[in-house]
Order: C-alpha cells, then sequence, then structure tokens
C-alpha cells in the first residue's frame, strides 16, 4: 500500500507508486494506494478556498492509470487529524491487513504530524507489515513537489511544468458556448472548472483542448479579476446560457504567449476555441 496526499500525482509521487506496483507484484499482493480528502490545510489551517493540483476524481483516474488495483480515500477531518500515530497504524495498516508500506521520506501522519517514515520503519519490527521509504526526488537539484508545481503554474511558467509531473498541467471543467446577440457570427466559450483547480496566472496561453470525440490546438485567456474566487474568461450567469452548448472538456497548457492588448485577448479566444 502506497500512503501520501499524492495532489499532482507528479514524477515523485509516480516512482512511489512504481516501487508500490513492483513489490506487490513480486509478493502476489494487490496494488493498493491511501489518499485523503478533503486537503488538511483545509480542515487544520481553515483554507476554505484550497485549489488542487489534480482534485480528487482527476487524482482517482491518474492512479488507475498507474495500476492501483484499490484506493481508499480516508476524509480527513478534525477527528482523523487527532489520531495518534499509533492508533493510525492500529486502524489503517493492520485493520487493512497491509503486508508492506511504501511511503516518501518525508511522509507525516498522526495528531501534530507525530508520525513519520522513520515510526513506520520502526513500528514494522514488532508488526506482519514491511515499510520502503522513497528518497526525495529532484529536478536541478530542486525537489519535486506539489508545492514547486504550485508556484510553477500560479507564476504562469507552464512550460516547466513537464519537468515536474511528466507531462503537461491540465484542467477540467464544462464549455459553455452561447451568442450573446443575435448579430454575432461566433460564439463566445467560456471554461468553468467549478473552482477545484489553481490555475495560471493572468495572461494568453497556448493549449490543448480535448473533448470526447475531438481535440484541436488553441488560446485560453485568463482574466486578472479582484474578486476573492479566480475565474477563467469571464464566467457567465445561468440564465445567459439557454440554449448554448455544454460540452465537457480538457484544458492542457502548453505554455504563456506574450499579447498586446486585452481586445486582442478576445479575438483570439472568440476565433480559435469555436
Amino acid at each position: 500500500m502506497a500512503l501520501g496526499f499524492f495532489d499532482g500525482v507528479h514524477l515523485g509521487h509516480q516512482s512511489l507508486l512504481m516501487q508500490a506496483k513492483k513489490i506487490a507484484e513480486k509478493n502476489n499482493l494487490k496494488f493498493t494506494a491511501m489518499t485523503f480528502d478533503p486537503h488538511p490545510n483545509e480542515v487544520i489551517k481553515l483554507e476554505k478556498d484550497w485549489r488542487y493540483i489534480t482534485p480528487l476524481a482527476l487524482k482517482i483516474e491518474r492512479m488507475a492509470a498507474i495500476g492501483v488495483d484499490k484506493l481508499f480515500v480516508i476524509k480527513f477531518n478534525l477527528s482523523f487529524a487527532s489520531l495518534l500515530p499509533s492508533d493510525f497504524i492500529k486502524q489503517y495498516v493492520l485493520g487493512l491487513q497491509a503486508k508492506h508500506l511504501v511511503v516518501g521520506f518525508d511522509f507525516t501522519f498522526g495528531k501534530k504530524a507525530q508520525g513519520t517514515a522513520d515510526y513506520l520503519q520502526k513500528m514494522s519490527k514488532n508488526n506482519p507489515f514491511d515499510v520502503t521509504v522513497i528518497s526525495k526526488q529532484v529536478h536541478n537539484g530542486e525537489k519535486i513537489s506539489s508545492t514547486i508545481i504550485r508556484k510553477i503554474v500560479r507564476d504562469g511558467d507552464v512550460h516547466l511544468v513537464p519537468y515536474y509531473m511528466g507531462h503537461h498541467f491540465e484542467i477540467k471543467g464544462v464549455v459553455y458556448g452561447s451568442n450573446r446577440h443575435k448579430h454575432e457570427k461566433k460564439k463566445n466559450m467560456e471554461f468553468h472548472t467549478g473552482n477545484k483547480y489553481i490555475l495560471p496566472a493572468p495572461g494568453v496561453y497556448r493549449v490543448e483542448i480535448k473533448t470526447w470525440n475531438k481535440t484541436c490546438q488553441g488560446l485560453f485567456i485568463r482574466y486578472g479579476s479582484s474578486r476573492k474566487n479566480d475565474e477563467i474568461s469571464g464566467q457567465v450567469v445561468i440564465e445567459m446560457l439557454k440554449g448554448g452548448v455544454v460540452e465537457e472538456a480538457t484544458v492542457k497548457f502548453l505554455k504563456q504567449i506574450p499579447f498586446e492588448s486585452k481586445s486582442q485577448c478576445s479575438t483570439n479566444f472568440k476565433e480559435v476555441i469555436k
């Protein structure tokens, strides 16, 4: 069983998961993983507007693609956060009959993060499970982490993301298309994520847009907002969507590109994403 929060399922997480998969196959065990939801910061630090690199649905999808046979999603609340490390082991390791744990070198658990990888290894000596600890994964001498990926995305440097995630940064949501005025020949396409994802800095991005039956290249414009919650490209209210097109899509951010004016952005957005 691989343990961690796994936001981003980045290259460090992938290394950990693949090691767990290898051990499971070698020992004829089921390859399982355990993650938590919501993010601890939402519960402990009360950060209610927390955004994810990979919201839970996307995280499940990515982990299934790696080959996880069974995923345990533990509800992270104050009661869970207050568990003593020994109680965590009793309930979530021994209780699930885990035979081998795979964790990152900086994995913590239990009350006030008192449980560590070293603690797990110590406890394994007197319990029927083994522990493998994965060392730090780095790029250019910097630890690959969800924190650095968040910074890269929020700075708009989306072209750097593949070095840390193994692929480009993606968001999933719904495209709304509606002609606001009858005389308009083109449709304004607006993308809604449900305020789950971290978003790149305001600007214009070269993207790949994929729906269930087609993929195309385009431009994605993110406008700055004075409101607390970031929104993409001027979200509209439900009344404006009557008769519009609603379609799920994935937007893959390739790189940020320069632009001269907001009006230029609007024109490109309407012409390319259609």
